[in-house]
Parts: structure tokens; C-alpha cells; sequence
């Protein structure tokens, strides 16, 4: 099928799976792009551009084979990426930094941009787990019931991680960090 395009039924097919996988699969990639939200998307794009090629073996799977297989080719297109420029590891202190020197206007908002540039640098410090519910939490604002989904864990699990990184924010920056007001209730 290489080449050809997709037929009506099949493009229909094909846009169902996207709206079942889609928000799942963004979870997925912002913990592979380490936050990146703007990767995270070409990531998600680039797997259903995978999978449209592919459609003509794809369509007899079922929703969780399929699920497996738009993870898998996802985090493949990410490592083939990574490979290919190795200067992406570098891309959010470069995107923070011009964040911060944008909004460098008053010593307030200045502080309030290290503040949270510092909360990010922590951030990606935490353990794997930790640091993939804290992104999905803090930069995706999902609840708690949807980390748990996206991950595959228990929901108290999540609950437990983000209490371990809420205590490592403030033993390192004190109680003014621009998480603060993320209290568990909101969460869930």
C-alpha cells in the first residue's frame, strides 16, 4: 500500500483510532520528549503518519495491539530522532532561557521565571516515574485518574510520586514554588 492512499472507509478508520489513542499517546510522548510539549506533538503526528502507512495491517489489530504499536512506533521515531540531533537534549534550556529573558521586565516576573526555570532543572532530576507524573501533572494538567491511565499505575501510585516531588520542590526551593497551590484534592 505503499505509496497509495488511503481509501474513505480506511481514512475513517484510521481518524476513529486516532480520536481513541490520540490524548494517550501525547501523555506518552511528553514523558519521552522529557516535557517538550512542541516534540511531544511531532512525535504523536509523526506515529499516525506511521500508521496510515501501515493502516492495511493495523486495521485487523485490536485496540490494544494498536495502542502497543502507535507507543512503540512513537518511541522508535523518538530514538531514530534523538540519534539524528544530538543538540535536542539541549532544547529546553534554550526555550527557558528565552522564556525568561522575555519576560525579564520586573524583578518579580524575573524571579518568578528563574523560580521557575529552577522548578523544571528539579524537575528533570527526578527519578523516571516521578518525573513522568510530575510533567503530565504540572505541565499537562491532567488529574491523577488520567497519569494513572496514560502510565499504567495505580492511582494512589500517582498520588505517592507526586507527594515525593512536591517535597523535593520545596526541600530545595522552600514553600514558593510556582507549584504550591497544586494541592492533592485538585488533582484528582
Amino acid at each position: 500500500m505503499a505509496g497509495e492512499q488511503l481509501s474513505p472507509r480506511d481514512a475513517e478508520e484510521l481518524a476513529e483510532c486516532f480520536t481513541a489513542h490520540a490524548r494517550d499517546l501525547f501523555g506518552y510522548a511528553c514523558v519521552v520528549a522529557r516535557g517538550d510539549r512542541a516534540l511531544a506533538d511531532d512525535l504523536v503526528q509523526a506515529a499516525f503518519e506511521a500508521a496510515g502507512r501501515a493502516w492495511w495491517s493495523l486495521r485487523c489489530l485490536a485496540e490494544d495491539r494498536r495502542r502497543g504499536w502507535l507507543r512503540v512506533t512513537l518511541a522508535k521515531i523518538a530514538v531514530s530522532g534523538f540519534r539524528r540531533e544530538a543538540a535536542f537534549r539541549d532544547r529546553l534550556p534554550r526555550i527557558e532561557a528565552r522564556y525568561r529573558q522575555a519576560l525579564a521586565d520586573t524583578p518579580a516576573q524575573a524571579l518568578s521565571a528563574l523560580a521557575l526555570q529552577r522548578c523544571w532543572q528539579i524537575i528533570q532530576g527526578m527519578p523516571e516515574r516521578q518525573h513522568a507524573v510530575a510533567l503530565l501533572r504540572w505541565q499537562q494538567d491532567m488529574k491523577e485518574s488520567e497519569i494513572a491511565a496514560v502510565l499504567g499505575i495505580a492511582e494512589k501510585s500517582v498520588s505517592v510520586h507526586l507527594h515525593r516531588a512536591r517535597r523535593k520542590l520545596i526541600a530545595q526551593l522552600g514553600h514558593d514554588y510556582p507549584f504550591s497551590c497544586d494541592d492533592r484534592e485538585g488533582a484528582s
